[in-house]
């Protein structure tokens, strides 16, 4: 085995030089495009105003049944 067998899949060293190794010359990064700009104020107060909803459901169990 080799001296630092994670580095190598576990494999041995002899299995490790038979198997081919591919190296890119050039590396592709992709095209800066449009990004989501993230929630609108309307999503955010949908959200908002559902999670009330919720707890004002869970406070009302708890305090008048």
């Amino acid at each position: 085995m080799s001296e630092e067998p994670h580095l190598r899949a576990y494999l041995c060293d002899e299995c490790w030089n038979s198997m081919p190794h591919y190296k890119t010359k050039h590396i592709q990064r992709p095209k800066k495009g449009p990004t989501y700009t993230g929630p609108e104020l309307r999503e955010i107060a949908l959200y908002t105003i559902g999670n009330l909803i919720c707890i004002g459901i869970v406070v009302y169990y708890l305090w008048f049944r």
